[in-house]
């Protein structure tokens, strides 16, 4: 693959067309959730990103998908977990579902919600995980 340790800048859909089958050990994003910002009349065609994320992934591969819902009308979109099914459908195990801990959340005080200080983190895996690096913290069992 001629495009290791570089930044490829494009819109990722036509990026991974050019890449091979089956050449990508690790993929981490955090994509556009629910049009909450405007990304300059860019689309976020997000079957087709799954299809080419499964396509490229090696097997064994992980994808960690970092995303989020909005909140419209007092209620969240469940947006991040009909993604997650998704990944599932196209063929991708869910391997892990964590949590990542914001530092800077926004302020929910004039909306009647709690401070939502996390993402989702959905680590989709194409196969059985390949390569696993645990964190190695000393408790009781260990």
């Amino acid at each position: 693959m001629k495009n290791i340790n570089q930044i490829i800048e494009g819109n990722c859909v036509e990026v991974m067309k050019s890449f091979d089958n089956e050449v990508i050990d690790l993929t981490v994003t955090s994509p556009p959730y629910d049009d909450l910002r405007n990304y300059n009349g860019f689309v976020f065609p997000f079957e087709e990103i799954v299809e080419g994320l499964y396509r490229i992934t090696k097997q064994g591969g992980v994808v960690v998908w970092v995303v989020n819902d909005a909140t419209i009308q007092g209620s969240e979109t469940g947006t991040s977990f009909k993604q997650a099914l998704y990944f599932k459908e196209a063929g991708f195990n869910l391997h892990d579902t964590m949590i990542f801990r914001k530092i800077n959340p926004i302020p929910q005080i004039y909306r009647k919600r709690y401070n939502n200080e996390f993402e989702f983190m959905f680590v989709f895996s194409k196969g059985v995980v390949k390569t696993h690096n645990p964190l190695m913290i000393a408790c009781m069992p260990a």
